[in-house]
C-alpha cells in the first residue's frame, strides 16, 4: 500500500540493479565497448521515469514502464546473447510490477511476456540451444506461466482486501462524522434546558427567600456548572480524538484572561478553606499572539483539578516569560506552573495521569466530579500549540504541573498585572449589575419561550425592559420596519426554519444603515469549536454561550450599549429621565427624540416613511411649519362649510401621515360633519379639535423651531 511515487521509484531502483549486473556480465565476457552499448538500453526508462512526475494518469505510467523496460531487457539479452537469461529476468521485473497491485496490469504483463518467451523460443531456437536443452526452455516458461497466474491472484486478493480497508476506512469517516455531529445537537440539547436551570437559579438568588431556599439554589447552580464542565470536556476531546479541534491565533492580553480565570477559580474555591497564590512576572509583554481560549482553558483545566484534590493549606499560580531571541520576530515561552498541597499522585498513578478518561485512586476519590479528561485535554492543546507539560508530585504532600508554550509577541511593551481578587470585584462573591440601562431598547430572539423568558429577566438586572421575538423571520421584519431602532438583538443561534446565522445574513443584506450596523449578539448553546467563526462570519457582532450568566451578560451589554444610556446601578428611571430632560432636544440621538414626542404615534410615523428615520424627522418638521389652525378658524367664523370640511380634510391627512392619530381620527370627523352640512357638531366639536392640533404643534415648533 506504498504511494504511487514510491513504487515507480522502487521499480527503476530495481530495474537498474538487474541491468548492472547484466553490463558487469557483458564487461566481462564481451568488452567494454558491447557493455556500453547493452548500458544504452537504460535511457529508455529512466526518460519515462522522469516523466511520470509530470504525468497524473498512473495507468499510462506503469505501462510506459512495464514496456520501455521489456524492450531494454529484450535488447540487453539479444545485445549480449544471452536470450536464455531473459525468462529469470522477466519473473524479477514481474515481481516489481505486482507492487502496483493492479490485478488487470500483473495479467497484462505475464500474458505479453509469455507469448514474447513463446515467440523466442521459435524463433531464436538455435541461439538458445546453444546455452540449454529446448526441454529445459519448455520447463522454464511452464513455470513462468505458474508464477504470472500466482501473482495475478496474489495481486486480486490484496486489492480486494485494499478495497474493504477503504470501504470500512469510509464507514469510520461515517461514524466519526455522525459522532461529530450527535455531540453537536447533543450540546445544543442539553444546553437549552441547562440555559433554562441556570439562568432561573441566578435570578432566585436575587430573591428574598429563607437560608435553606438559598442552599438549595446554590446546589442547582454548582451542579449546572458541573454538569456544563462534562459537557465541554467531552466535545473537546471528541474534536482532538477526530484531528478537527483548531488552534486559533489572535492577539490578546494575557492580563484580561488571567482575571477571567482568577475570578471562576475563587469562585469555586468559596466553599473551601484554601489560600489561593499569585506569583506574577514584571516582564511579560502587554500584548500575546496565541489561542487565548485554549490557554486560559489549561489554566483553568489545572486550576480546577488543583482546588477538586486539595482539601487543605494552599493553590498557588505561578507564571513566568523566558525571552526567545533565536526568531528575527518578538517570541517568548509562557511557563505556567500550579503547584497544591492536596493529596498528591503517587508514582505507579503517574502512567495513568495523561490518559483519557483516567482518573487516579478512583476509588479513594470516588466524591470528586469530572471526567478525567481535564489532563489528556490539557496535554494535547499545550503540543498542539508547539509547548509541553510535565508533572512532580509526592503522594500525601502535593504536586506541581508546568506548562510550556511558545507565544508570539504582539506588544512588547510590559503590562502591569494587576489582577482583582474576587472579594475586591463582588462583595459576598456573587455578581451585581454595575450599571444600568432603563433606556436602552434590547431585542431577544428565541424559539424556546422559557430561553425568552431567562433572558428577559436577566436584562431586568440592569434595568432593561426588552422586546420578544420567537423567530428569525420576526426578527427580521422588526428590523425591515424600522419602528423601534434596538441597540442590541441577542440572537438564538439554533431556531428551526431560519437559525440565527441566516436571519442575521438577511438582516446585513438590507439596504439600510442600521441594519448593518445594529449589534447582533448570538446566544448559542453549540459548544462545537470552530461555530464561534460561523457565526461572526454570518454577520454577528458577537457571542455568549448558553446558560447565560450575568457577569457575561453585563460585559457584552458594556461593550455594545451606547455609553449615553449606560448609568451607574441604582439609578431609577425617574432619575434618568431627570438628567435626559437637563439634554437640548437638538442634542438627542434620532431615537431618543422621538421617544419623547406625546400624542404622536412614532412608530406609525417611521412605518409611513418606510422605516427612515431622518426621513420622518424631517415629514415632522413639514408638518409643524404648516399650521393651518388660523385658515381653519377664518372658515368657522364665516360658517363657510365647504372648505371648512377640505381644510378639516387636510389635517387629517397630514396628521395621520406623522401619527397624531387623535387629532386625525377628530379632524375626519369634523370634515364628515362638514359634508353632510351638520353646523351643530362642528359647533360642538371645533374646539377639541383647535386645542389638540394646537398642542401638537406647540411642542413640534419647540423642538424644531425654538424661539420662533
Amino acid at each position: 500500500m506504498l504511494p504511487f511515487k514510491t513504487t515507480v521509484t522502487i521499480f527503476v531502483v530495481e530495474f537498474l540493479c538487474t541491468v548492472l549486473l547484466q553490463v558487469m556480465y557483458v564487461m566481462s565476457s564481451l568488452g567494454v565497448e558491447r557493455a556500453f552499448y547493452v548500458s544504452l538500453g537504460l535511457i529508455p526508462v529512466f526518460i519515462v521515469f522522469l516523466l511520470s512526475y509530470k504525468i497524473n494518469r498512473p495507468g499510462v505510467v506503469i505501462r510506459c514502464l512495464m514496456y520501455s523496460a521489456l524492450a531494454t531487457y529484450y535488447y540487453i539479452c539479444t545485445a549480449s546473447h544471452t536470450e536464455s537469461m531473459l525468462v529469470f529476468m522477466l519473473l524479477a521485473m514481474g515481481v516489481e510490477m505486482v507492487l502496483f497491485l493492479d490485478q488487470f496490469i500483473v495479467g497484462e504483463y505475464f500474458l505479453v511476456t509469455s507469448v514474447l518467451l513463446i515467440l523466442i523460443g521459435i524463433f531464436r531456437m538455435n541461439v538458445l540451444s546453444e546455452d540449454l536443452d529446448m526441454s529445459q526452455y519448455v520447463e522454464y516458461i511452464a513455470m513462468y506461466a505458474f508464477a504470472g497466474v500466482t501473482a495475478v491472484f496474489i495481486t486480486y486478493s490484496i486489492g480486494r482486501y485494499k478495497k474493504q480497508m477503504e470501504e470500512k476506512a469510509e464507514l469510520a469517516r461515517d461514524a466519526l462524522e455522525a459522532k461529530s455531529n450527535f455531540l453537536a445537537n447533543m450540546s445544543h440539547e442539553i444546553r437549552t434546558p441547562m440555559n433554562a436551570i441556570y439562568g432561573m437559579a441566578e435570578l432566585m438568588e436575587d430573591m428574598e427567600t429563607g437560608v435553606k431556599e438559598k442552599e438549595y439554589v446554590a446546589v442547582i447552580k454548582r451542579s449546572s456548572e458541573s454538569l456544563l464542565s462534562i459537557i465541554n470536556e467531552i466535545l473537546d476531546f471528541s474534536k482532538i480524538d477526530s484531528g478537527k479541534l483548531e488552534i486559533i491565533e489572535e492577539p490578546y492580553s494575557f492580563r484580561e484572561m488571567l482575571q477571567d480565570v482568577v475570578t471562576i477559580i475563587e469562585f469555586r474555591m468559596r466553599d473551601k478553606n484554601l489560600s489561593f497564590i499569585l506569583d506574577m512576572p514584571d516582564n511579560l509583554p502587554g500584548r500575546l499572539f496565541g489561542d487565548s481560549n485554549r490557554i486560559r482553558q489549561i489554566l483553568l483545566n489545572l486550576l480546577t483539578n488543583a482546588v477538586k484534590f486539595t482539601n487543605k493549606g494552599s493553590v498557588t499560580l505561578r507564571i513566568r516569560w523566558e525571552e526567545d531571541r533565536s526568531y528575527s520576530d518578538p517570541r517568548g515561552i509562557l511557563i505556567i506552573s500550579v503547584a497544591d498541597t492536596g493529596i498528591g499522585i503517587s508514582e505507579e498513578n503517574m502512567q495513568k495521569l495523561f490518559t483519557a478518561f483516567g482518573q487516579v485512586n478512583t476509588r479513594k476519590n470516588r466524591n470528586v466530579e469530572g471526567t478525567g479528561l481535564g489532563l489528556a485535554i490539557s496535554k494535547s492543546l499545550s503540543e498542539q500549540m508547539g509547548g509541553s507539560i510535565e508533572v512532580e508530585s509526592k503522594e500525601g504532600v502535593g504536586s506541581e504541573f508546568r506548562v510550556r508554550i511558545p507565544q508570539k509577541v504582539d506588544d512588547p511593551k510590559p503590562e502591569a498585572l494587576n489582577i482583582n481578587r474576587l472579594e475586591n470585584i463582588i462583595p459576598g462573591g456573587r455578581y451585581q449589575a454595575d450599571f444600568v440601562a432603563p433606556k436602552a431598547k434590547v431585542l431577544i430572539v428565541d424559539d424556546n419561550k422559557v430561553n425568552l423568558q431567562v433572558a428577559a429577566e436577566l436584562l431586568k438586572l440592569f434595568g432593561i425592559n426588552a422586546y420578544l421575538a420567537e423567530s428569525g423571520n420576526e426578527a427580521i421584519d422588526l428590523i425591515a420596519r424600522h419602528l423601534i431602532t434596538y441597540d442590541i438583538v441577542f440572537m438564538d443561534h439554533m431556531m428551526p426554519f431560519m437559525d440565527g446565522a441566516e436571519a442575521t445574513k438577511r438582516i446585513r443584506e438590507m439596504d439600510s444603515s442600521y441594519a448593518k450596523n445594529v449589534p447582533v449578539v448570538a446566544l448559542t448553546a453549540n459548544a462545537i469549536k470552530g461555530v464561534e467563526k460561523q457565526l461572526l462570519d454570518s454577520g454577528m457582532s458577537d457571542y455568549i454561550s448558553k446558560p447565560v450568566k450575568v457577569e457575561q451578560l453585563g460585559q457584552v451589554l458594556r461593550k455594545w450599549l451606547p455609553s449615553s444610556k449606560i448609568f451607574p446601578a441604582g439609578t431609577t428611571i425617574e432619575e434618568v429621565e431627570r438628567q435626559e430632560a437637563l439634554i437640548p432636544w437638538d442634542k438627542l440621538p434620532p431615537e431618543e427624540l422621538l421617544s419623547r414626542l406625546e400624542g404622536i404615534d412614532t412608530a406609525t410615523g417611521v412605518l409611513n416613511c418606510a422605516g427612515n428615520v431622518q426621513g420622518y424627522i424631517e415629514l415632522l418638521k413639514t408638518y409643524a411649519s404648516s399650521n393651518l389652525i388660523n385658515l381653519l378658524n377664518d372658515f368657522y367664523e364665516k360658517e363657510d362649510i365647504e372648505n371648512y370640511g377640505v381644510t378639516a380634510h387636510s389635517i387629517k391627512g397630514a396628521s395621520q401621515s406623522v401619527g397624531a392619530l387623535d387629532v386625525a381620527d377628530t379632524a375626519y370627523a369634523l370634515e364628515r360633519a362638514a359634508k353632510r352640512g351638520d353646523i351643530t357638531y362642528i359647533w360642538d366639536n371645533h374646539e377639541e379639535l383647535v386645542t389638540q392640533y394646537g398642542s401638537i404643534l406647540e411642542m413640534l415648533k419647540n423642538i424644531f423651531y425654538p424661539g420662533k
